[in-house]
């Protein structure tokens, strides 16, 4: 989205309410305008896209028994918390950020909460036959990054026409799919390699079945 520069002849009683707005929000007096008049105009910018995606979001992630909402001090990024099902319930924090100015949508960045070499060993595991799955049958381009406990994967945008609402959904579904497998291999470490990963497979090919590639 360009922006411009322009000049605006306003009352001085005004501005002094848009300072206030804009100091309350956390805004800047250029930001505060432009947001009062895209809410006025119905107009989303992507500061208020980026907000009615993470408010869905967490309405969504609220419904969860297993996993909690976490705000962020930026307005791109919020953080979802998650226990891995494992001996002593590692940790798991999910943090999805959007770009405002990128070739991508996103991203999501995966980190496990550990020091323990074994566990360390087993996920990034996972983490390898996981890319391999998205790879295969879900977005033969999608771009991963992952070390040790860490993984990250950068969202495309996509290829359909959705609403910010949707949007939020496919974003919330692919985070609680991910976490869903990632038990579902935990789960089953105790099988034969074969056995294991055909499990985690046979489970990735229901869930993605119909969604919208990202």
């Amino acid at each position: 989205m360009s922006k411009s520069v322009y000049s605006l002849v306003l009352n001085d009683e005004v501005v002094e309410l848009i300072d206030k707005m804009a100091r309350y929000n956390g805004l800047s007096r250029s930001n505060m305008i432009e947001k009062i008049l895209a809410d006025a105009t119905g107009y989303e910018t992507p500061e208020k896209r980026a907000y009615n995606i993470f408010e869905e979001i967490e309405r969504l992630i609220s419904k969860s028994q297993s996993m909690r909402y976490l705000s962020q001090p930026s307005q791109y990024m919020a953080s979802i918390m998650s226990a891995l099902d494992y001996r002593y319930n590692p940790a798991i924090k999910y943090s999805v950020e959007l770009f405002p100015n990128s070739d991508h949508l996103g991203q999501l960045k995966v980190t496990l909460r550990t020091q323990n070499s074994i566990l360390i060993n087993l996920i990034s595991d996972f983490y390898t036959f996981y890319t391999y799955l998205e790879k295969k049958y879900y977005n033969s381009n999608a771009v991963f990054m992952f070390d040790g406990a860490k993984i990250t994967r950068l969202f495309d945008f996509p290829t359909v026409n959705i609403t910010t609402k949707e949007l939020a959904e496919q974003l919330t579904l692919y985070v609680k799919q991910f976490d869903e497998l990632l038990n579902v291999y935990f789960n089953n470490l105790t099988l034969d390699t074969n056995r294991l990963l055909y499990l985690v497979e046979k489970r990735y090919l229901e869930l993605k079945n119909g969604l919208i590639v990202i």
